[in-house]
């Protein structure tokens, strides 16, 4: 390990005892960052050999850089997308005659940096995020082993703010450039810190906004449930994140606040507490009251996680749309999805003598969403986050270990995959709306473990779809400035192409969310990747038969086309220009064809 970083590990553990969680945290990004070289194919042709064929485990050896080190691990080549997961503590270096097992990242880097695509530029900046996140991660470990609690029973938020896993596949899965190790204390999730937002007024001439209850303006009954300060005429009210607030926003506004134009009302009277995202907030102080998703100038899995204006104010009106979708859908309305609603949106913009360059631009920013608990029913239903599926609790246990001891692991996947991946498919196939549907942004509804149906969110830039192929009437939206689309050409919600509008979804759904459950349930419950899969197909199957409104979907959006695209994530940080994506088996047609059927 280098000296840096054991020194910021040893100053921000403060005599935890986290030689267990430095350890943990080593392998877990070495195995991801190796995973992602070996699927996305980065490493130089001939540096990869003895590697295992598609479905099985095996060891895969790799020459590195410097000719005399040799790198051993042990991978699993999946059915799902030809993903190589690396089972973690199995890297191993070999240097002549000495041999260590890899536990330092930051070493991994050295040996196969020099192998992988890039400039001295982009393999610093990968680097660095790899650095972040295994610091970040070693802390959430340390102090999630002291915790010692297995989030199965605890409630929705808890469970939330306690998860330490991030991104199963993205190599920089908790990289949060911008934050200290202080900060990431303060402010991350995994230490369930109480965060009170900063309130401002805003005057209009600064300020733009948008609400389901009264467009284009701020629904001022909204403001009210949400403990806002007293309201101004002429002025709108912005939550600034207190990290946002002390970083990048007072500083910037200095000139504003002194003409009155942006006045500092006070900080929030209500407790809130960070979710995955870390830059959405859940009211603790009253569990009816919105969530707050604010700006944060900081880098996470390679994003800026700042709030775009044109996506601030259309959430609420892609909100609204899928509202009066679902409520006049039968299955959706029958199956009870919730749709987490993105109820009001404001975004400021500092004047162009103020901000010359647009540096400031989706710096301040606040939607508003429903919070999960008013959809509840108190005496029946528990909540749990998507991604808890996948975790393990602190003595290494699977969080949802006693669920599939109690209901059997086939029957309890069956019913989690009825309620949790068709809403979403059906809204594909049948209306030709695709939602970015991937483990932060699904909730699972259930009794006890058994699930009932789930919930759903994050709409302000996670849908997509093609105009001129919707079955419903199309949102009037605001339209995406061409300076975004230039910087950001993967952010659009209008796409041309029908398989783009299903990769969407698939890289989502299948790619990211259930992918990483088949994977779990075969490590740990003997559930064959390849029977979820059949049972995922069987599912969409039986659902078309009964809902025939989707059946030319199935068609038109390519459900069964043999391959599907995906983003190659570390390949995007590694790479100078734009990255196209990279084809992979679709794991429905794989299955189908396995049951001599077709969904």
């Amino acid at each position: 390990m280098t000296n840096e970083l054991e020194s910021q590990l040893t100053v921000a553990s403060q005599d935890k005892g986290t030689t267990p969680a430095v350890v943990a945290a080593g392998r877990r990004v070495v195995s991801q960052t190796l995973g992602a070289f070996l699927t996305e194919r980065l490493l130089r042709e001939g540096a990869v050999f003895a590697h295992p064929s598609a479905g099985r485990w095996g060891e895969v050896s790799i020459q590195a850089a410097d000719r005399s080190v040799i790198y051993h691990a042990c991978v699993k080549r999946t059915v799902a997308y030809d993903r190589w997961l690396v089972d973690e503590g199995s890297v191993w270096r070999l240097h002549g005659l000495d041999s260590s097992r890899c536990d330092d990242p930051l070493c991994l880097l050295d040996d196969l940096l020099p192998l992988i695509v890039g400039d001295s530029i982009t393999h610093d900046r990968f680097r660095e995020e790899i650095r972040q996140t295994f610091l970040n991660h070693t802390e959430a470990l340390a102090d999630g082993g002291a915790r010692g609690c297995s989030l199965a029973n605890l409630g929705y938020d808890a469970a939330e703010a306690f998860l330490t896993d991030g991104h199963r596949y993205h190599p920089s899965f908790k990289s949060r450039i911008g934050f200290t190790p202080k900060d990431n204390k303060n402010y991350g999730p995994e230490f369930a810190s109480v965060i009170k937002p900063i309130w401002l007024a805003v005057h209009r001439d600064l300020a733009r906004s948008s609400s389901i209850e009264v467009p284009n303006e701020q629904d001022r009954s909204l403001l009210l449930r949400a403990e806002t300060p007293p309201l101004k005429n002429d002025y709108h009210i912005l939550p600034v994140h207190p990290w946002q607030w002390e970083r990048e926003v007072e500083s910037a506004v200095q000139r504003e606040r002194e003409a009155g134009r942006i006045i500092l009302l006070r900080e929030s009277s209500h407790c809130y507490l960070a979710q995955q995202s870390i830059r959405t907030l859940a009211d603790q102080t009253s569990s009816g009251a919105p969530s707050l998703k604010l700006s944060l100038s900081i880098r996470n899995t390679s994003t800026a996680r700042t709030l775009a204006p044109h996506t601030v104010l259309n959430a609420p009106i892609v909100s609204a749309w899928l509202h009066n979708i679902a409520v006049k859908d039968s299955y959706l309305s029958e199956s009870g999805t919730i749709f987490l609603l993105e109820r009001m949106g404001t975004t400021v913009a500092l004047p162009s003598e103020h901000d010359p360059d647009g540096r400031f631009q989706g710096s301040m920013g606040a939607i508003w969403r429903d919070p999960l608990h008013r959809y509840l029913w108190p005496a029946d239903e528990q909540a749990s986050p998507f991604s808890m599926l996948t975790h393990l609790d602190a003595g290494g246990y699977p969080s949802i270990r006693n669920w599939l001891d109690t209901f059997g692991v086939e029957s309890w996947t069956r019913a989690l995959l009825t309620v949790s991946a068709i809403p979403v498919v059906h809204l594909l196939t049948a209306y030709g709306i695709a939602l970015e549907s991937h483990q932060q942004n699904m909730v699972l509804i259930h009794r006890n473990g058994w699930p009932l149906r789930v919930a759903l969110k994050d709409f302000h830039d996670g849908v997509r779809f093609v105009p001129k192929l919707l079955r419903t009437p199309a949102p009037r939206l605001v339209a995406t400035p061409a300076d975004h689309a230039r910087v950001n050409p993967n952010s659009y919600v209008e796409a041309r192409d029908p398989e783009d509008v299903r990769d969407f979804m698939f890289d989502a759904l299948f790619g990211v969310n259930l992918a990483e459950l088949a994977f779990f349930l075969e490590k740990h419950f003997a559930f064959d990747e390849r029977a979820f899969w059949s049972l995922v197909a069987e599912i969409i199957e039986t659902h078309h038969k009964s809902y025939d409104i989707g059946r030319k979907g199935v068609a038109e959006f390519g459900l069964l086309s043999p391959d599907v695209v995906v983003e190659d994530l570390a390949r995007r940080r590694l790479e100078n220009g734009p990255v196209p994506g990279r084809r992979a088996p679709n794991p429905l047609v794989h299955a189908s064809a396995s049951r001599g059927q077709q969904p």
